[in-house]
């Protein structure tokens, strides 16, 4: 897969995973149910998938001494990705704050921090292939200092943590309908 283009979007923690269908036909007048586009984001820069923590150790007994592999610091998995759009919504992810002016083209931080909580779909587009990536609940903040430039667009770069949705739903999904589990034929 090349990642030739590709969207972010955000909808209220819990949206429903989108189906293979959904993502096949995707286009950016044609959305998943519940979700809406982030805006512009860096092609430079493309999303980026990682995890923190992880680490194992390895516990054993005088008659063997690798008995068994412990987790000693759970993964947590995120993404990170450049917002290139300097807006409410952008900026209100970036800083944590809701906007306490309205309507009058300012973004005023409100003194109290809230947790921007949100459900996360990645569409990746590779010509008509299409992948998507799906979060059921992530906690969204900034990941790094705005950076500006005089011959690039400016970012406002941000990290989703993906967060349990709890009840034993899965954290987070890969949507493909020609890859995964396809069709016999």
């Amino acid at each position: 897969m090349t990642a030739a283009k590709g969207y972010i979007l955000t909808g209220t923690v819990g949206a429903a995973v989108p189906t293979a269908a959904e993502i096949s036909a995707f286009t950016e007048t044609t959305l998943p149910t519940g979700f809406t586009i982030l805006g512009h984001t860096s092609r430079d820069d493309l999303p980026e998938f990682g995890f923190d923590g992880g680490d194992t150790e390895n516990r054993g007994t005088w008659q063997n001494e690798a008995l068994k592999v412990v987790v000693t610091d759970p993964a947590v998995e995120y993404v990170t990705f450049n917002l290139l759009q300097f807006d409410e919504e952008g900026l209100e992810l970036y800083y944590g704050r809701a906007n306490t002016a309205s309507g009058n083209g300012v973004y005023a931080a409100d003194a109290n921090t809230v947790d921007n909580q949100r459900a996360l779909l990645i569409v990746i587009v590779d010509g008509a292939h299409k992948v998507g990536f799906y979060a059921a609940k992530t906690s969204i903040r900034r990941e790094d200092s705005i950076s500006l430039a005089v011959d690039d667009f400016g970012a406002l770069p941000l990290r989703a943590t993906i967060l349990s949705p709890g009840g034993g739903a899965s954290p987070f999904s890969w949507i493909d309908e020609d890859v995964i589990n396809p069709a016999a034929g």
